[in-house]
């Protein structure tokens, strides 16, 4: 799946002016009360080079009250996360 991403939908996101998303990964189940949404992008300069990567999750449980988990973390190309936060 490589797939440009509306970095509109992603505001929360770091990603350097300029540069563009593209999904890489996208894995949705619901099992065990919960539906858990995990994405994964890549971030592309105007190059074309790959210079980070970004993990972003939703996780909610189909149980009232329906507590979530919501966030993202960025990685450099070796896999150290650099940044990460709550997703917005």
């Amino acid at each position: 799946m490589k797939k440009e991403a509306n970095l509109a939908n992603f505001a929360f996101l770091p990603v350097t002016e300029g540069n563009s998303l593209v999904y890489t990964e996208a894995n949705q189940k619901i099992a065990k009360g919960m539906d858990n949404d995990d994405d994964y992008f890549d971030e592309i300069a105007l190059d074309g080079t790959v210079v980070a990567r970004y993990y972003v999750w939703h996780h909610m449980s189909t149980y009232p009250p329906f507590p979530a988990s919501a966030g993202w973390k960025k990685f450099d190309l070796a896999g150290v996360e650099i940044a990460s936060g709550n997703k917005h």
